[in-house]
């Protein structure tokens, strides 16, 4: 067959075949080179409009499905020279400079969790610093799709959130990519995402210090913290506290940690044990002159069990490592069935914390 114009009629051949159609058989059933069948699925403009609407037409008609692993991997092959690692996923981070979110125990398991089921899977994860200079959403999307990366990560976005000011938007070309988020931060556009269920990980904390004799259980909070977890900690707090035989107290979240007013608050409402999440809290104990897990037990919402800074401490292991990898299981998935874009309804796939008792929350006397 020749090559026909756009006036022709299609004839389409009879395939009788059990396996699906390939560019091949659009190509024999429209009159043009095989070549010409993929560069007009892939919108290339090389390609008149007419030609690739009327191949597209086939394809349907065929009831061709292209492979989304087998075209990513093409597109990779094309783009750039293949990483003896796999396929590439993108991490998108923010911060005032490059290395800020390294600074946070609970981020690198983030990365250290995709970093590993991205490995299982035959992808590597790829960081992509979005606050590079002269960097926009849009651009690092034509970056990425340049560099035929169909999958984003998107840790917990670095903004500080105010009662007045909490929405956090990305403007990525949401059409080219599938996306996973991890944490609540980004508002929009609502993609599927992965957290910590901070809410049954309150309930946990109340139950067991109630458990160890506590009953002036106080809830501190920088206001930062309680909006990037979308207040589930402090809805724990209150649910638990509305349905147990624990004092009436509410919680103190303020913009930052200020000694003076923190001790002042324990102090007039006599708080024996506190419920926070700031690995600062330590130094913060002797600013205030309070002895902690002797004066005032403390329990962590988010203890990071090999940090030093924990050594001493207890309360709640996030596994924040399973948030990574949970991430990359959710990301590869829509990669492997071609689920690009914004979804219409979003899911959310919680990971359980658990207590870990040390020397902060020993049983009341």
């Amino acid at each position: 067959m020749t090559c026909g114009h756009a006036t022709d009629p299609i004839v389409y051949v009879n395939l009788q075949m059990s396996k699906l159609p390939s560019l091949q058989d659009i190509a024999d059933a429209v009159g043009v080179s095989k070549m010409t069948v993929s560069l007009s699925l892939r919108d290339h403009p090389r390609i008149p409009v007419a030609t690739r609407e009327r191949i597209k037409a086939a394809a349907e008609k065929l009831g061709y499905k292209p492979n989304p692993e087998v075209a990513q991997l093409m597109s990779v092959i094309r783009k750039h020279k293949p990483n003896e690692n796999g396929l590439p996923l993108a991490y998108i981070t923010t911060g005032a400079n490059q290395n800020v979110w390294r600074e946070s125990p609970t981020e690198l398991a983030y990365w250290n969790g995709a970093c590993q089921r991205a490995k299982s899977y035959g992808y590597y994860i790829e960081e992509y610093w979005l606050e590079k200079p002269l960097m926009s959403a849009r651009r690092l999307s034509d970056i990425l799709w340049n560099r035929g990366i169909m999958g984003v990560i998107i840790p917990p976005v670095f903004r500080t959130l105010t009662e007045t000011s909490r929405n956090v938007h990305l403007d990525l070309k949401w059409d080219r990519f599938c996306a996973v988020t991890i944490g609540d931060p980004l508002t929009s556009p609502q993609v599927n995402r992965v957290v910590h269920d901070h809410y049954s990980s309150t309930l946990t904390a109340m139950t067991r210090l109630q458990d160890l004799g506590y009953r002036r259980i106080g809830l501190f909070l920088r206001e930062h913290m309680d909006l990037t977890v979308n207040q589930r900690w402090q809805a724990g707090y209150r649910v638990f506290r509305a349905n147990h035989p624990v004092e009436h107290i509410e919680p103190l979240i303020i913009p930052e940690l200020d000694a003076a007013r923190v001790k002042q608050w324990i102090k007039k409402n006599r708080i024996d044990a506190l419920l926070s999440a700031d690995r600062n809290m330590p130094d913060f104990f002797n600013q205030m002159g309070i002895r902690m897990g002797e004066e005032v037990a403390y329990a962590d919402l988010d203890v990071v069990p090999d940090d030093p800074i924990y050594k001493d401490v207890g309360g709640i292991v996030q596994n924040s490592e399973l948030l990574g990898m949970a991430a990359v299981d959710i990301l590869v998935a829509a990669v492997q069935r071609g689920q690009t874009g914004v979804p219409k309804v979003p899911f959310v796939t919680q990971v359980e914390g658990y207590w870990l008792e040390r020397g902060s929350t020993p049983p009341k006397h």
